[in-house]
């Protein structure tokens, strides 16, 4: 299911105590996947620094016309807890019938505010 137009990584940005939204588009339908986002420090710590997904709802997906949207959401509340400053690597994972597709990838960067 890799698409040559489609271009996984992307480098995030994670406002401590803003919401935080990220959309990739997919060319092809992509409903009916079961989706899971998470962030780590690196990539072989077992750490886990964000973990999100379509089961608890922070990751949704829609198809429209050959083209899927996949929007992650992190609420305010959420980031807040995040510890910042902090540097990691994430990816966006889909997963049907047993083959799991990379979305996206990159690396975070979680940024404290100073407005509480």
């Amino acid at each position: 299911m890799a698409h040559p137009s489609d271009e996984p990584q992307r480098d995030i940005i994670i406002q401590a105590g803003s919401t935080f939204t990220m959309v990739v588009t997919w060319t092809g339908n992509v409903s009916g996947q079961s989706f899971v986002m998470q962030g780590r420090p690196s990539h072989g710590s077992s750490t886990i620094v964000f973990e999100l997904s379509t089961l608890d709802g922070e990751i949704t997906a829609t198809h429209s016309g050959g083209e899927s949207t996949i929007t992650v959401t992190i609420s305010a509340t959420a980031t807040a807890g995040f510890t910042a400053p902090q540097y990691g690597v994430y990816d966006l994972e889909g997963t049907t019938g047993g083959v799991t597709t990379r979305f996206a990838e990159g690396t975070f960067y979680i940024t404290p505010n100073a407005t509480r």
